[in-house]
């Protein structure tokens, strides 16, 4: 399991996530992120929940945001079937960064093939740009890809070196190339909803204000500092649940 995944409530077969999901309805809850790990085909294994995640969907008011990886179009439509709200799809930046971290060949390719049958049969698709991978040229190359297929909404997350994995040791991307870069993303997609998603480095404070201020439609669980710093300056709104749900 990734570490990222490693803090997420457990769920690996159709009757657990049946059972979670009840839970989290009689909590209350507003929703949840349904994600994994990808297999060898670069597709999350989602498959065989669809039938439950139609369960989830009928009987309760739950929304539900998935990562699914790049499924083949044959998997598209059971996925879509199944009642899930929003699709966050991993926009690989190049085929080159896809190869060497994601470890698919022609990603871009696949991503454009997830994407479009997702968006053919009317879901909700919201593309991941993970910057700081590659270096600044490969950034800004990445995300002019991404701004040409025209996106409705974007979110964008940072690279962060985790304890435990193989880029534990990698360079985090400067707080500069951080502003610059979501700046260039800004002017790129003048017309997407450009939001800073949930994983990125934290403790940037004046990072987050600067961005809040001009960059950004939203960031995801910003710092209260961040938002103390900008109070007065912009209009802000409070939404729950993944961001993906309100693009």
């Amino acid at each position: 399991m990734g570490l990222p995944l490693s803090t997420m409530l457990p769920a690996e077969t159709p009757d657990a996530l049946l059972s979670l999901a009840n839970k989290l309805s009689d909590d209350d809850a507003l929703g949840f992120l349904l994600s994994g790990g990808c297999g060898a085909n670069g597709a999350v294994p989602l498959g065989g929940f669809s039938d439950a995640v139609r369960s989830i969907k009928d009987a309760t008011n739950l929304k539900i945001n998935a990562h699914v990886g790049y499924p083949r179009r044959e998997a598209i439509d059971r996925l879509v079937d199944s009642g899930i709200d929003a699709f966050s799809v991993t926009f690989p930046m190049s085929d080159e960064i896809g190869k060497r971290y994601l470890g698919i060949d022609n990603a871009l390719s696949r991503y454009e093939e997830t994407a479009n049958g997702l968006r053919d049969i009317g879901a909700r698709v919201v593309p991941h740009a993970l910057i700081g991978l590659g270096n600044q040229n490969e950034d800004v190359a990445g995300l002019s890809v991404l701004a040409s297929y025209n996106p409705k909404s974007v979110v964008v997350i940072v690279f962060t070196p985790l304890r435990g994995t193989p880029l534990s040791t990698a360079p985090a991307m400067p707080d500069a190339r951080i502003v610059e870069t979501l700046a260039f993303a800004r002017s790129a997609m003048q017309h997407a909803n450009l939001v800073l998603g949930c994983m990125r480095p934290r403790g940037k404070t004046e990072v987050e204000a600067r961005l809040i201020e001009g960059s950004l439609d939203g960031i995801v669980m910003p710092s209260t500092a961040a938002l103390r710093a900008v109070s007065g300056k912009v209009a802000l709104e409070r939404y729950e649940g993944c961001c993906a749900l309100y693009l």
